[in-house]
């Protein structure tokens, strides 16, 4: 329980809470571990957990009635999923699953709302969480409108790059090519040519693995500046 609070304790939402409260939180919660694929929650069901991922990675993403799959985001580790439904109390409004074999933290949501209430400086930091989710679905929005398709495939590239040590960015995406392109919102042939673009300038290169090697990260950014 210790490390569950411990947890807790470094979640922006949680940020006004004094260690009572954090307490309360902890001796509620509650680690779940899940498989690479696993269904975590479907679109529609009861949001009756609040969740951080503690280690792995989580993939959201929404179906179409003619069975089309959209992946939306990635949520990585020390990220949660869920203030929304704590503060409006509706069902999900996306399914998620993982993309990797991951360890959560989780908390019942109604557990988290009883503790919030309670606490008079709580309702600031859901309004700072609220205000960057809408600035990230903002800049996601302006992302499709006014950047291409190459530009938006280097911002993807750059924002799942890791250190690979020796001054070598490289990324590898966590889901198939087809799941990148939906994320982008075009097709599979698309996105190999928008892929082969940045290559061909001396961007990015293919690496062993599925992994792709960033060549010049500052040239990269400054394409995607321009």
């Amino acid at each position: 329980m210790v490390d569950i609070a411990r947890d807790l304790a470094g979640v922006e939402l949680f940020a006004g809470l004094d260690p009572e409260a954090l307490g309360r939180l902890g001796e509620r919660a509650y680690v779940q571990r899940v498989g690479r694929g696993q269904v975590i929650f479907i679109e529609g069901e009861p949001s009756d957990t609040f969740l951080l991922v503690r280690s792995g990675r989580l993939r959201v993403f929404r179906d179409s009635p003619q069975g089309d799959e959209l992946t939306l985001s990635f949520i990585e580790p020390g990220v949660t999923i869920g203030e929304l439904s704590v503060v409006d109390e509706q069902p999900r409004s996306a399914s998620v699953d993982a993309a990797e074999p991951s360890v959560l933290v989780a908390v019942p949501s109604g557990v988290v709302r009883e503790v919030l209430r309670s606490s008079p400086d709580s309702a600031w930091h859901v309004a700072q969480q609220l205000a960057a989710t809408v600035r990230h679905l903002t800049d996601t929005t302006a992302d499709l409108v006014l950047l291409d398709l190459p530009r938006r495939l280097g911002k993807l590239i750059l924002e799942q790059a890791v250190d690979a040590g020796g001054g070598r960015l490289t990324t590898t995406f966590v889901t198939s090519q087809s799941g990148v392109a939906t994320m982008l919102g075009v097709t599979r042939q698309s996105l190999n040519r928008a892929l082969a673009a940045l290559v061909r300038r001396g961007w990015v290169r293919t690496a062993d693995g599925g992994r792709l090697e960033i060549v010049d990260a500052a040239a990269l950014r400054r394409f995607i500046a321009s």
